[in-house]
């Protein structure tokens, strides 16, 4: 069950990415936040502070919480683990599915995936686009004994919106390696270039708050598409 201050911190995070501040804006002061909201002072607290962990506010002693210039459109955070579809606010995604299948880990998959050998993984390769044009081809799996369930209309869609609005399962963290490799004539004729056409490459491997890896994947990103935001605090 979500807590009210993650609920919070949930909703205006939610406002943030939907634009309804202004870049360099104040936030609302502790107080309106809490009539709003209807919760306790150390509650606000606790969920403005998951926002200025995850960069989305800072504070200016003597002058309150301001909202930070974030984000740039079109911009992937490398440090956020809550999809494309949600990073991505604004922007027209959309998603072709070329493979979605059950099947059982193998040694090499099991080590990647912590998992036993023999395990049942979802397997999802999908083309993504923003705005009509593809942006990355995922190659992703999930172990099934964290995500029970996944179909065509949930890939989609938002399979992280899934994971976390429908599941209920909270996203700790992620290893992320990130490269640049050639692509083959079929990734390439799916993100319309051409065989040996440079790709930004990211390798996830994605936990759930209890330390167990649930996802991971590899993306194969445009290159005059894809963007990385790195924030630093």
């Amino acid at each position: 069950m979500t807590v009210k201050y993650q609920m919070v911190a949930s909703v205006l995070e939610h406002d943030i990415l939907q634009g309804k501040f202004q870049a360099d804006e104040k936030l609302p002061t502790e107080e309106e936040l809490m009539r709003k909201f209807q919760v306790s002072r150390n509650t606000i607290r606790r969920a403005l502070n998951i926002l200025a962990d995850q960069g989305y506010v800072y504070q200016v002693q003597g002058s309150g919480l301001f909202l930070r210039e974030f984000s740039r459109p079109g911009c992937i955070t490398i440090r956020k683990m809550q999809g494309l579809t949600k990073e991505l606010a604004g922007h027209d995604m959309s998603s072709q599915i070329i493979d979605l299948s059950l099947i059982k880990a193998n040694d090499e998959l099991a080590k990647k995936m912590r998992c036993a050998p023999g395990d049942s993984l979802y397997f999802i390769k999908r083309l993504r686009f923003v705005n009509g044009e593809p942006l990355v081809l995922e190659e992703a799996y999930y172990n099934k004994k964290a995500v029970p369930y996944l179909n065509a209309e949930i890939a989609q869609t938002s399979i992280y919106r899934y994971i976390t609005d429908d599941l209920k399962l909270k996203v700790g963290f992620a290893d992320k390696l990130i490269y640049c490799d050639k692509l083959s004539k079929e990734d390439g004729d799916h993100l319309k270039l051409i065989e040996g056409d440079p790709a930004l490459i990211i390798e996830n491997t994605v936990f759930l708050n209890t330390g167990v890896v649930f996802n991971v994947s590899l993306e194969k990103y445009h290159y005059s598409s894809a963007k990385l935001l790195a924030l630093t605090f």
